[in-house]
């Protein structure tokens, strides 16, 4: 019976704190992304600017997985639009293009960073 109750309680304890376990992840995958796009951005070469630039993309894509648990829907719309630009960098038509989108999603993912310390800072 105590251990009945003491897994209960243990239940009880971590259910308040899922929605900020969830939009934790969703920033450590935006730093993740953050790092990726600027190694994309530092490349020079036209394969390792594309190789960042999809290691970034895979990272948004976990980002809007995660997004479904998390409530910051301030950050909803942004991380659509990102996702599509790191769609256009990870498959460039051509350097000039790439680097202009590595560019955009490294400037934005800053922009979300930003976006989810300030939700953090109101959900404490």
């Amino acid at each position: 019976m105590n251990k009945l109750i003491l897994l209960f309680l243990f239940l009880v304890s971590i259910l308040p704190g899922t929605i900020d376990d969830d939009c934790s992840a969703v920033y450590s995958r935006a730093t993740y992304a953050l790092s990726h796009s600027k190694k994309a951005l530092k490349a020079h070469n036209f394969d390792h600017q594309v190789y960042y630039s999809g290691k970034t993309l895979e990272a948004y894509k976990k980002i809007a997985d995660g997004m479904k648990e998390c409530d910051c829907v301030n950050a909803t719309e942004l991380i659509l639009d990102i996702t599509m630009d790191a769609k256009k960098a990870a498959d460039p038509v051509d350097w000039a293009r790439g680097r202009y989108y590595s560019k955009k999603v490294y400037l934005n993912t800053q922009e979300l960073i930003t976006i989810l310390d300030l939700w953090a800072e109101s959900h404490e």
